[in-house]
């Protein structure tokens, strides 16, 4: 029996979630109204301006070859650790636990990165739109037992919020984007945006990166692979679900403020001090000043829906690799009643906050600084765990594909992991070659070792695996499955 008393049990509760909200919980992570009102005007200006709209589809043909290969593999692992798992069934359990610890980390910065900037936009908006002055951190702190609490009592009560959340930020953008046909008809939304000469305007490589950037947390629905129910269907589906909704908001939503603006005024505000309030204002503009204030109320939801689905994440992978015996094994617990693994969101949210206090204490900006920061170093370390995953794809189908119950075509298990893996190669050389534009940091040698940061982590990752498979105690992850008793694990490296 698993280990389990009237405190704490150590199982997730299985098969409450479905496609759909399997699936809103990662867009959800992605932030569509964020990302779009923050990342696309960075396209406009740095990259490769008015194909933004055709970056994002390019990168959503990236990614759904990637989720070939991905979701194939899913229909035959439901485990918590994901990548983790993944890598180590397809490529070796030392480099597993080697992409663990690079997981663990990657997930839980990106979530100080949502706490830092929920706070700092939650405090911005709050003067912006009431003339109140309360200090970042403190809108972090109350964000952050907000979050906890959503988590803490299940991961039901935590969908169902970010579905209203999702529903919102889609509601705007959508209302915008028909307003923008209305106002202006649909001849203005001009084809020159998916044009090669506008594609290779510019710095087509940084345009596209950032465009990337924007789909991080779709690849998540791994994770609650043991909470989803059917996860052999479920997860694929929820998976090309997300790839497909959101690069058509972000796509749609990009083309539509070329289209209101006019490719001349977008590039002019892009390059200017009114690069944030470019959707603000396209939104303004075509809806009233009524959608102005709406439009800053669902971007805090964005945030916050953003940051719940980031802690939901990097709490159940401390869960699965303490479960996996690399991090103590008390994280692996999870309430008796609401199955949360609520000692790993504890950790997590400790982990948060003393960065943001830290933060505070040496006069850090929250979005500029410690956000840059946080969130740059996740984003090369999922980078890098999805190149990884590609290998792992192949690995694991040249090994069992030939078993009963397997037969995936080569176009699932060889070519599409291939083509991914030399698309996300590209895409990492171009944001860590670019890194200094996400981190605001001058300095070439501090941003390369920043970049590296999370590949030293797996390097040491690598060694403490190596050393606990010497020692024997190496836990084989390939038998912790949704179907078996975890406390049943047995299997050493």
């Amino acid at each position: 029996m698993a280990e389990t008393d009237k405190n704490y049990s150590t199982e997730l509760r299985h098969g409450v979630i479905t496609t759909v909200p399997l699936a809103f919980m990662v867009i959800a992570a992605a932030a569509p109204l964020g990302a779009t009102a923050g990342n696309t005007p960075l396209i406009y200006a740095l990259g490769n301006g008015i194909a933004a709209p055709f970056d994002f589809v390019l990168v959503g043909i990236l990614l759904i070859l990637f989720a070939v290969g991905f979701t194939a593999m899913s229909t035959h692992v439901t485990n918590a650790g994901a990548f983790y798992t993944y890598i180590s069934m397809g490529i070796g359990k030392r480099l597993g636990g080697a992409a663990g610890y690079v997981a663990v980390f990657a997930y839980n910065l990106l979530t100080v990165y949502c706490s830092c900037v929920g706070g700092f936009y939650l405090s911005d908006i709050l003067n912006t739109e009431f003339g109140l002055v309360i200090p970042w951190w403190i809108s972090t702190l109350v964000l952050t037992i907000i979050i906890f609490m959503l988590g803490y009592f299940g991961i039901e009560g935590g969908v169902k919020f970010l579905m209203v959340c999702l529903v919102c930020e889609v509601a705007i953008l959508a209302a915008t984007d028909i307003a923008v046909i209305v106002n202006h008809g649909i001849q203005s939304f001009t084809l020159e945006c998916f044009s090669m000469e506008a594609f290779l305007s510019g710095a087509p490589g940084l345009g596209i990166a950032f465009a990337f950037l924007c789909f991080i947390g779709f690849e998540a629905t791994a994770i609650f692979g043991e909470e989803a129910k059917e996860p052999r269907k479920t997860v694929p589906r929820a998976t090309y679900f997300a790839v497909v909704f959101v690069g058509v908001v972000y796509s749609f939503s990009a083309w539509a403020a070329v289209a209101s603006l006019g490719p001349e005024q977008t590039l002019a505000m892009a390059n200017s001090d009114e690069i944030s309030i470019i959707f603000h204002t396209v939104v303004v503009s075509n809806l009233g000043d009524w959608a102005g204030h709406v439009f800053n109320l669902f971007f805090i939801l964005s945030a916050v829906a953003s940051w719940l689905a980031a802690h939901n994440m990097s709490s159940r992978y401390l869960y699965a690799f303490a479960r996996g015996g690399m991090l103590p094994k008390a994280l692996s617990r999870t309430h008796a009643r609401f199955k949360s693994p609520y000692v790993a969101e504890i950790v997590q949210v400790t982990f948060s906050l003393a960065i943001v206090f830290i933060a505070f204490a040496f006069g850090f900006d929250p979005y500029t600084q410690t956000g840059a920061f946080c969130s740059a170093v996740a984003i090369v370390g999922i980078m890098v765990l999805e190149l990884l995953v590609c290998v792992a794809v192949i690995g694991y189908f040249r090994a069992h594909n030939n078993e009963p119950g397997y037969h995936h075509n080569v176009f699932a298990t060889t070519i599409a992991p291939i083509i991914a893996l030399v698309g996300l190669a590209w895409l990492t050389y171009m944001v860590i070659s670019n890194f200094g534009l996400m981190t605001g940091i001058e300095n070439d040698a501090l941003n390369m070792f920043i970049a590296c940061i999370m590949i030293i982590i797996g390097i040491i990752g690598f060694i403490v695996s190596a050393y606990k498979q010497s020692k024997g105690t190496l836990i084989d992850v390939t038998s912790i499955d949704l179907e078996e008793d975890i406390s049943d694990v047995g299997n050493i490296a």
